[in-house]
């Protein structure tokens, strides 16, 4: 096990997260490779004196994977997918999607997760998991079948849902967020075979094309036949962006079609008939069985090609502009799926049913009026698609909106600035959010938001969670601002 102390060379790098807002210094930073090492860890005296923090990736949108003063244990060597039979699999906490897709993908699997490959598939799993291949084979937890997890005594715990505390353990990491009922090494999951080819679109429309006239029904008309399509191999994302004098797309829809190129543009223009057609970019890009000899592993040459590939969905979130001189950009920061810290700040909802479509004219005109965009920042609000397999009910998960068609994200990002906030941003994503409530409720914990009541983000089954807590945290070792508590 390494472990860096401040001071150590490499020790601020080691610091960073997703979020570039929060710059905290913990006390000692741990790379676990198994989970006899975080067993060990868990067991010091250190550890239970200073606290703990657990990173799988570092994308906790409010930085809560890390604190001054704690121990931290990085999962990111954790980080190896062992195939099983019967479609199975063990993958680490600390694996990238972008390597779980291009490693899977090379053996005809599609794997659920999210749109971003530099999440990775500890957090990820845990808090959900919506992701582009959704009404068709569910949330990322809906995959799960079993966990390896370090409790709060230092116990290795394979939880398969062979009793009723592991049947109860495994409900509540379905969805219940990361880091709250202990340290989750390796995730046992279903694997979905798919030998064919599956097609990433992204589609744009300027002011042009859609003027504010046309603006309302064009959303509408996603939000009332996207989610509901019986066609369940599309999945996809709305985005609504307030635009800086320079103009661009002010609706960009994206996702992936689980078939070919020309089936996923026939379904496209269905949905979008009588609609105007994108002016901005037509993009469909067939992913398709590039590597042969599925029993060995990829060269890294071929592995290189598979991770451009499969790695983000193109169009899923754009980063701030480039502003400046040649000489004094920052790096290129196009994509806040990158892997390069950003600053931001976001937020989610759910839209309640039945849809009221008021609330587009309400989100249209705040992003005319009512938003502030500059070169150097991005506001925009992303409409994700849900339904399908998302909407199958069940008693194995604490994801508690599983009658929803619609997930809202709020988002701002924002190039640096003499502070790591932006109050401009911050604040429009807290008016927005506030102003949409009339048409929406509950909150998604993978999109955190820390001024959004704990219990907002799992309303039901909160109470389960609590009781989940009780039977495998009793000392609230796994405790940080947004844990689940152990009693109300």
């Amino acid at each position: 096990m390494k472990c860096l102390l401040k001071g150590d060379r490499g020790y601020d790098e080691a610091c960073e997260i997703s979020n570039a807002r929060f710059n905290y210094e913990p006390r000692k930073i741990c790379y676990c490779e198994n989970a006899s090492e975080v067993s060990a860890l868990i067991k010091t005296p250190e550890l239970r004196n200073a606290g703990v923090r657990i990173r799988s990736g570092g994308h906790q949108h409010e930085g809560m994977c890390t604190a001054n003063g704690v121990v931290l244990i990085d999962l990111s060597p954790i980080n190896k997918i062992e195939y099983l039979s019967g479609d199975r699999a063990w993958i680490g906490a600390g694996m990238s999607l972008t390597d779980v897709y291009a490693l899977l993908w090379h053996r005809s699997y599609i794997f659920p997760g999210g749109g971003c490959g530099d999440v990775h598939v500890g957090g990820l799993t845990q808090g959900g998991g919506w992701g582009p291949q959704g009404r068709l084979y569910g949330l990322t937890c809906d995959s799960l079948i079993g966990v390896e997890m370090v409790d709060a005594n230092g116990d290795i715990v394979t939880a398969m849902g062979n009793t009723d505390k592991e049947r109860g353990l495994l409900r509540a990491l379905r969805g219940g967020g990361g880091g709250n009922f202990g340290v989750v090494t390796k995730f046992c999951f279903r694997l979905h075979r798919w030998a064919g080819e599956f097609t990433n679109f992204t589609l744009g429309w300027s002011d042009r094309k859609l003027p504010p006239q046309l603006l309302d029904p064009f959303i509408q008309q996603w939000m009332k036949a996207f989610p509901r399509d019986a066609d369940l191999n599309l999945t996809s994302f709305l985005r609504l962006s307030a635009l800086d004098e320079k103009g661009g797309d002010r609706v960009v829809i994206g996702g992936r079609y689980v078939g070919s190129p020309e089936q996923a543009r026939a379904r496209m223009n269905a949905l979008l008939e009588g609609q105007p057609g994108p002016d901005t970019k037509e993009d469909y890009k067939p992913i398709q069985r590039i590597l042969g000899a599925e029993a060995a592993e990829p060269s890294e040459s071929d592995l290189a090609v598979l991770r451009d590939a499969l790695g983000t969905l193109a169009g899923y979130q754009p980063g701030p502009a480039i502003v400046g001189a040649a000489e004094a950009k920052p790096p290129d920061l196009s994509d806040t799926c990158a892997g390069v810290p950003l600053r931001h700040k976001i937020s989610s909802g759910f839209v309640r049913r039945p849809f009221d479509p008021d609330l587009v004219r309400f989100a249209t005109r705040f992003i005319l009026r009512e938003s502030h965009p500059t070169a150097d920042r991005r506001l925009y609000l992303s409409f994700h698609s849900l339904g399908g397999a998302m909407d199958v009910k069940g008693d194995d998960s604490s994801y508690a909106f599983r009658d929803r068609d619609v997930l809202l994200q709020f988002q701002a990002w924002w190039l640096p600035r003499d502070t790591g906030d932006d109050p401009i941003g911050i604040k429009w994503v807290g008016d927005f959010r506030r102003a949409m409530s009339v048409y929406t409720d509950g909150a998604f914990i993978n999109f955190v938001d820390r001024d959004i009541p704990l219990q907002e983000y799992y309303q039901g089954t909160f109470d389960e969670l609590i009781a989940a807590k009780q039977a495998w945290d009793p000392g609230d070792l796994f405790k940080f601002e947004m844990s689940i508590p152990r009693k109300r």
